[in-house]
């Protein structure tokens, strides 16, 4: 496959509603030196037909809000685009953001939901797609998140481990939980 890079001007360009990602103000501070270094090493992916984010949108927030970085980056925005369904670009932005482990658990529910009510996708291409176990599905689904989990009981998917869960509750026991380093999180 080859990639077709396109330039657009901000003004083309938006962040969705549905989006369900968030980053850490230490990885925040990071990609704001990244941009006002480097500028855009990466295009954004973008749904062709109505400009929406699909992936990239706090380097578009950045560019757009922090006139330092504005001024770095120019007035034309490198993406990629790619000509989908509103659904099918919530289904790209939960598979490109997973393995990131940049997800909101709610957010992410509220798009899993949609999908399958839309009949988009099913459970099994979810659970495929997303590396989802069955119990993970079903908290999505259900919109019962972790209210009906015992955290200390309960064992992980890789991508998707909760904060408070204690060593141990993953399949992987190689892999290490980082806490965000604010009090409050």
């Amino acid at each position: 496959m080859k990639l077709e890079i396109v330039y657009k001007k901000p003004s083309e360009l938006f962040v969705p509603e549905w989006k369900s990602t968030y980053i850490l103000r230490p990885d925040l501070l990071a990609l704001s030196a990244s941009l006002m270094d480097y500028g855009f090493t990466q295009p954004l992916q973008v749904r062709k037909s109505t400009g929406e984010i699909i992936d990239g949108s706090e380097r578009f927030l950045l560019a757009t809000r922090v006139s330092r970085i504005a001024d770095v980056v120019g007035d034309e925005i490198p993406v990629i685009e790619h000509d989908v369904s509103s659904l099918d670009a919530m289904l790209m932005h939960l598979r490109f953001n997973r393995s990131r482990g940049a997800l909101f658990a709610k957010p992410m529910s509220k798009i899993v939901r949609k999908l399958v009510m839309s009949k988009t996708v099913d459970a099994e291409k979810l659970e495929r797609t997303l590396c989802m176990k069955k119990e993970e599905y079903s908290l999505m689904i259900n919109n019962s998140l972790l209210k009906a989990r015992n955290i200390k009981d309960h064992t992980y998917a890789r991508a998707w481990v909760p904060v408070e869960a204690p060593p141990g509750t993953t399949d992987d026991f190689g892999i290490s939980i980082e806490s965000p380093p604010n009090a409050d999180r």
